[in-house]
């Protein structure tokens, strides 16, 4: 696989949580009994049934950089579902998958919300690997039984299953597990470590400040001390500059912000007790035995390395018109030929 690829690492969507939540599921396997409070709502599975995908319609390419990147759509679904997951025959029995979506339900707001970070963690049980590959929000790709649409809007429909099949069906992955983070527990999570810190530009700082008055950063360029409230904004924000891939960025350098404070200031006392409180804001399905035994092989393995990717790859995308909104358009069979190559070193 080509490493500029693998270098060139996108946090998509409430990025920041899934990331250290990533690190809790897999690596902190020795608090077992916490995990038993993770499976809050679990998803059915059924059998895998014939799905044909619908064929894509024909959208109007987008020369230049589109004007709405800065846009937050909202989907309007009357009756949002919970579909059940589709048995997969596994890929390679070394590989163990999550999808882990950001799920950002925010007041007064009703049904799934939108799944506003997606990424799919790989962890290879033979050589220690931790692949961690983002998917971009807006990619245009086919919804089994919805037709083809942002692929952010499974989560809005059809919840974590409808999610989990998306991503199956077009890229041809075994996902079985899952974690769904809540956007909100960044908050606790920073506050719990006494803030970050980040580096932010002027017009950053001005967009922090606007929606915290009450605690102004100064007008300084340069690392700054974030409490909750104001890196939650800073990871949300979209509206200064290259609309979702720029706040891909920011959510990167907030959850190295969180790692890099966290390693430098928790004794083990306070690392159970962080794990904990991260923990208060993820549903999954993967039970307490499958993480503590995971825990327990990578612990045992004397450590791990990480690898990042992100859908669509470089050289495989374009933007596009879909009723007046700007989208991602990729080249399916090429994401999905890397992503395979990335996930199982298939050439």
């Amino acid at each position: 696989m080509d490493q500029k690829n693998k270098k060139r690492i996108k946090f998509s969507i409430a990025g920041v949580l899934l990331g250290l939540v990533a690190i809790v599921l897999i690596s902190v396997g020795l608090l077992y009994l916490k995990l038993h409070s993770l499976n809050k709502t679990m998803a059915d599975f059924i059998a895998k049934p014939q799905i044909i995908l619908a064929e894509p319609e024909e959208l109007d390419p987008v020369v230049e950089t589109p004007g709405d990147l800065d846009e937050d759509y909202v989907y309007d679904v009357e009756t949002p579902g919970n579909e059940a997951i589709y048995k997969q025959v596994t890929i390679d029995e070394d590989v163990f998958n999550i999808l882990m979506v950001g799920s950002d339900v925010r007041d007064n707001e009703e049904g799934n919300g939108r799944s506003d970070s997606m990424m799919l963690v790989s962890y290879n049980r033979k050589t220690h690997d931790i692949k961690i590959t983002s998917f971009m929000r807006d990619t245009w790709v086919a919804i089994p039984n919805k037709g083809w649409n942002r692929i952010n809007a499974a989560f809005a429909y059809g919840g974590i299953g409808l999610s989990v099949n998306t991503v199956n069906e077009n890229f041809g992955l075994d996902i079985q597990n899952y974690a769904i983070v809540e956007f909100e527990g960044l908050k606790n999570i920073v506050d719990s470590l006494g803030g970050v810190e980040v580096n932010l530009t002027l017009q950053e700082i001005k967009m922090i400040n606007a929606a915290n008055p009450k605690n102004p950063l100064k007008l300084v360029e340069g690392k700054q001390l974030l409490n909750g409230d104001q890196a939650l904004t800073h990871s949300r924000n979209r509206k200064t500059g290259d609309g979702d891939f720029g706040r891909t960025r920011r959510q990167r350098d907030v959850m190295l912000a969180i790692l890099v404070k966290m390693k430098a200031s928790l004794n083990p006392v306070k690392l159970a007790s962080f794990v904990t409180e991260t923990l208060k804001f993820v549903d999954t399905n993967i039970s307490p035995n499958t993480v503590f035994t995971l825990g327990m092989e990578i612990l045992g393995a004397g450590g791990y390395t990480v690898q990042q990717a992100r859908v669509p790859f470089d050289n495989t995308w374009k933007y596009a018109n879909k009723d007046g909104r700007s989208v991602v358009t990729i080249d399916l069979e090429k994401n999905k030929t890397l992503l395979h190559e990335f996930l199982y070193g298939e050439e």
